[in-house]
């Protein structure tokens, strides 16, 4: 009797596993898209992918037939995924909780109707309304800045940069704007998110204080919050961030051991595949050469993934100072440290340990370092 209850037992339980793990139709899910292609072919296939850690992530994917397929999934807050078409990215969609279609013709792939998604609208909506006007002005603006470059009219290329930064100020304030209009909206929290590495820290501040506390949870308000923590870690005044990578001879190397020995250090993140990095480089060396002896060195940081790369670039340059990478690309560690999201930047470190100015570049740096060390 007891060899028959524990037998019992035991398939009861194998029973209640296969429950567990179950299919794909046992999965909880809360949104279904139903995907239309006019023209395609039984057995193409289209898939939802997120760029997650440096790559496509595949969300769900589903067989085409009769022009037809449908994918299921779960979403905690409207989310932005990509659409393919076999091998082809289309249009972002946002997902959000409910029935969503999506309608395409193969004839104009990238013609993507999306109904049944308040998110994908409101995302439309500041991408064709508000967006798209200064997208408009900025075309219209490359169009004179190419005259005026062909004529070598300096003054006029001046002054349409001016112009095209304003442009560019002017976007990031109506993101800002759109959100504190839309606090519960985790759309403009994704367009700021996109475009975070452009807001410098107060901008970044207002934005992060416009959202509902309904969504502190998003992943994009996550996100912004976080910068905002790392930014303010960084700033002019604050005390340096130490960090240890191997140079390139395969040794750690690390921050402090080089500011311990100079006045000032100029962290200088980088990349051999940069071109505004690589363009950047002599006004570097210039600095170095003309204030190494006043004890002035750079502490350079490489973002590239190719060691063979980033030791050529560095020869090529006549880079002479400290180099440390941890070759995972934009995936760097000390990046991340200091909330680097685009390249080229730096940070001044002056005698105190203290960071003294931030992202001081051509003619910028050479009368900081004229100014600190006369």
């Amino acid at each position: 009797m007891r060899k028959l209850f524990s037998l019992f037992v035991v398939s009861l339980i194998a029973v209640l596993m296969l429950g567990a793990c179950g299919s794909k139709e046992n999965e909880k899910t809360n949104y279904t898209a139903e995907i239309t292609i006019n023209g395609a072919k039984d057995g193409d296939v289209v898939a939802f992918k997120n760029w997650e850690d440096g790559k496509w992530v595949t969300i769900d994917s589903a067989t085409l037939k009769n022009g037809k397929a449908e994918m299921k999934g779960y979403v905690d807050y409207p989310t932005l995924y990509y659409l393919y078409y076999n091998k082809i990215r289309l249009s972002p969609v946002f997902v959000e909780p409910g029935k969503i279609t999506i309608k395409i013709d193969k004839s104009n792939l990238h013609n993507v109707v999306v109904e049944g998604s308040k998110s994908q609208r409101e995302f439309e909506y500041f991408n064709k309304e508000i967006s798209g006007v200064i997208d408009d002005q900025i075309k219209k603006l490359g169009n004179q800045y190419g005259m005026a470059a062909r004529k070598n009219d300096t003054r006029a290329m001046d002054s349409l940069t001016r112009v095209y930064e304003s442009l560019e100020n002017r976007r990031k304030d109506e993101m800002i704007t759109y959100a504190e209009k839309n606090p519960k909206s985790v759309v403009p929290a994704f367009i700021i998110y996109q475009y975070s590495y452009q807001f410098k820290l107060p901008d970044l501040e207002r934005a992060a204080k416009a959202f509902d506390p309904s969504i502190n949870g998003n992943k994009y308000v996550k996100s912004i919050k976080e910068r905002v923590e790392t930014l303010k870690k960084v700033q002019v005044g604050q005390p340096f961030i130490d960090i240890t990578e191997n140079d390139t001879a395969g040794n750690p190397v690390s921050l402090s051991s080089v500011v311990k020995k100079n006045k000032y250090v100029l962290v200088d993140f980088w990349a051999s595949w940069c071109k505004p990095c690589r363009a950047e480089n002599p006004n570097v060396v210039a600095a170095y050469k003309k204030y190494h002896d006043k004890g002035f060195t750079v502490f350079g940081v490489s973002f590239d993934k190719s060691k063979d790369a980033w030791i050529k670039a560095i020869k090529d340059d006549g880079l002479n100072w400290t180099h440390v990478s941890d070759l995972k690309g934009w995936g760097n560690e000390a990046g991340k440290l200091y909330g680097i999201q685009s390249i080229p930047q730096n940070i001044l470190i002056g005698p105190d340990g203290k960071i003294v100015a931030r992202n001081i570049r051509g003619e910028e740096l050479q009368k900081k370092l004229a100014e600190l060390m006369p």
